[in-house]
């Protein structure tokens, strides 16, 4: 796992209008959990902040300067106002680096497989694995090179290439990721055209009344003979 540094300052615990303040001058206020730390208010630079995790992401091992003091910490939560996207707080755990730590790492692909020159679409179904070990021996990501998968190829999790230190949790037959054939769109059958009566000929319906009416006047013939008799 990467290591970087960062900087804080110790806070008191704050109203909002204080937070605001912090927020206001440039710093973002935050919390480190843990037995060591004791869920100790601190305060660390936005733009720092913000650097490292552009550059780093969050899967990474923060060791958090505060005053004489070195927290080895990762990063618990980041909240951010829904919007634009400020950092409103952060919170950090601070760690043993001589105890194992469960957590999950990110998974990534890399490379264009060929299955996609093919026609095919690459299927991630997993983004992350769940793992157990020491936060110096844990990588930050673990990376599938998708180059050679062809159309109905797929790569499973004992298919990764994880440190021998490190304990897996997720179960080896899940899929990471595959090259699949596109779905068709279900085809609906063309509508029946309506059969078109030979010329001259009558349609049913039509034909039906007439053979009606022909029967009813002569039933009316008949009963005028009757009578007439």
């Amino acid at each position: 796992m990467k290591r970087v540094q960062l900087k804080a300052e110790k806070r008191e615990v704050s109203t909002k209008g204080k937070l605001s303040k912090y927020r206001y001058e440039g710093f973002v206020p935050g919390i480190v959990y843990g037995e060591v730390a004791g869920g100790l208010p601190v305060a660390v630079n936005e733009k720092e902040l913000l650097a490292i995790e552009r550059k780093e992401g969050r899967n990474v091992l923060v060791d958090l300067s505060i005053q004489e003091n070195v927290y080895h910490t990762i990063f618990k939560e980041i909240q951010r106002n829904p919007i634009g996207g400020k950092i409103l707080h952060v919170d950090f755990q601070a760690v043993n680096l001589e105890k194992p730590i469960y957590t999950t790492i990110p998974v990534v692909t890399k490379g264009e497989a060929k299955g996609i020159k093919m026609g095919g679409i690459l299927d991630q179904e997993l983004y992350e694995i769940e793992v157990e070990g020491l936060l110096t021996d844990l990588p930050d990501k673990i990376e599938v090179d998708v180059t050679e998968l062809e159309i109905k190829d797929v790569y499973y999790v004992k298919d990764l290439k994880i440190p021998e230190k490190i304990r897996l949790y997720t179960p080896l037959d899940a899929v990471v990721v595959s090259v699949v054939t596109p779905t068709m769109e279900e085809v609906k059958p063309a509508a029946v055209a309506e059969a078109v009566p030979e010329e001259g000929a009558v349609p049913t319906a039509e034909a039906g009344k007439e053979e009606k009416g022909a029967k009813e006047e002569k039933g009316k013939e008949e009963k005028t003979k009757e009578e007439k008799k």
